[in-house]
């Protein structure tokens, strides 16, 4: 293997291994956020975990960015469902959220069942949320892909350029040969000539 291919894969085994490292101390911290917490509060303590786990501070975020949403470094955390425990509240058999035990519900007599509309807002955005993440996630992937040809590309030239050098050399040595080989006839054709 050539050194620049050599190089190439240890600095890709360096970024792999600490960029697989951080993921577990995100997915960690994703585990134990707090009411309230959001991304950042998350990232920060995957930093800390990190630092305090392998004795150094996270220094590939740029690396991470890229490739968190790839499936190897993705959360393997379970979904975490918007529901919660159901109990019952009353005689007809009516349930309700555990937040919330004494909210009366629409079964239940005498409560009058709010019309929602066929579609709210939320949904809505939630739906654009999705698509523009999908958008995102494509977006990216492109990046990665035309990175990682790029990167292809770089090791195909400097791969030529150092065949190029070996070839060169060659040349330069047969040419010397070629030179030595000359002057030994000379000195050969000038000691017949002495004697």
């Amino acid at each position: 293997m050539t050194r620049g291919v050599v190089a190439c894969k240890k600095r890709w085994y360096k970024i792999n291994k600490a960029v697989t490292q951080f993921a577990s101390c995100y997915d960690q911290a994703s585990r134990n956020i707090r009411s309230g917490s959001n991304a950042d509060d998350i990232k920060e303590l995957a930093y800390k975990l990190y630092s305090t786990n392998y004795g150094q501070k996270f220094t590939f975020e740029r690396h991470w960015n890229m490739l968190r949403l790839e499936q190897k470094w993705r959360s393997q955390l379970p979904t975490q469902s918007g529901g919660s425990k159901r109990t019952k509240v009353s005689a007809t058999g009516a349930y309700s959220s555990s937040s919330n035990p004494e909210t009366p519900l629409a079964d239940e007599p005498g409560v009058d069942s709010p019309v929602r509309p066929q579609e709210s807002k939320k949904s809505k955005r939630k739906g654009k949320e999705k698509a523009q993440m999908s958008e995102d996630f494509s977006e990216r992937k492109s990046s990665v892909v035309k990175k990682l040809s790029l990167m292809e590309d770089i090791k195909n030239v400097r791969e030529k350029e150092l065949m190029d050098r070996e070839k060169e050399r060659e040349e330069e040595k047969e040419h010397r040969a070629k030179i030595m080989a000359i002057k030994e006839k000379e000195l050969q054709i000038q000691a017949a000539m002495k004697e």
